[in-house]
């Protein structure tokens, strides 16, 4: 399938990276399908994305399967924003990101990587993020990079927080099992630009904003 998908993306580069956008979602989904007696998905506000498309989404990373959880969420047409890696260790995957435009932020020179952000934008693909840059090693949320943030304020698009939780026990970074749990995940209120117009820095003040937001409900949620 990976490799049809790549010869028609070949032949129809504009038609097909919407179409590769949403077949990576449904591999997502199907995965996740297949997954739920052991890794059961608890989604609130799934349509969020739907509703505001041509938005930023940005994501705590607490483990690989973050990925797939993706897929949760009912907005198909996503364009991630990603490390090298990928593309070059997932050569069973890497024509099928190619062909859907996931940008490699690592390679490219950030002035390329900001224009290819609001050009998918333009295009109505909604943006996922995850601001840490990478996943958490020991399961607290690591430090924002303000990227994502930037784009949201040059593009005037708003930017939705969607929360994992648990994934990092499920999943750990560099553990050696699997451990069945129940995923919890939800999008917060979209968080716009323009209430930031007054600041110094709009971007990096609607940043600490955003990251606010995730320390107060991931503590909430484990009770600490």
């Amino acid at each position: 399938m990976t490799l049809c998908i790549a010869v028609l993306h070949a032949v129809f580069p504009r038609t097909m990276c919407s179409a590769n956008r949403r077949y990576i979602w449904l591999y997502g989904r199907s995965t996740l399908f297949l997954l739920r007696p052991w890794l059961p998905v608890r989604m609130r506000n799934s349509q969020m994305a739907v509703e505001h498309p041509g938005s930023v989404v940005v994501c705590n990373h607490q483990s690989f399967l973050d990925i797939y959880l993706l897929a949760a969420q009912d907005q198909a047409n996503v364009c991630l924003i990603t490390k090298s890696w990928p593309f070059r260790l997932l050569f069973f995957f890497a024509p099928t990101m190619r062909s859907a435009e996931y940008i490699d932020a690592e390679s490219l020179p950030t002035e390329q990587v900001e224009a290819q952000c609001l050009e998918r934008l333009r295009d109505g693909a909604t943006l996922v993020v995850f601001p840490e840059g990478s996943r958490t090693r020991t399961g607290a949320l690591g430090k924002f990079r303000s990227g994502a943030f930037h784009v949201a304020v040059k593009a005037g698009r708003p930017v939705l927080p969607l929360l994992i939780h648990n994934s990092f026990q499920v999943f750990p970074p560099g553990g050696k099992g699997f451990y069945p749990a129940t995923i919890h995940m939800e999008f917060l209120d979209p968080v716009w630009p323009q209430t930031f117009s007054e600041e110094l820095l709009p971007h990096r003040a609607m940043m600490r904003h955003v990251r606010n937001l995730y320390v107060k409900h991931l503590t909430n949620a484990t009770g600490e």
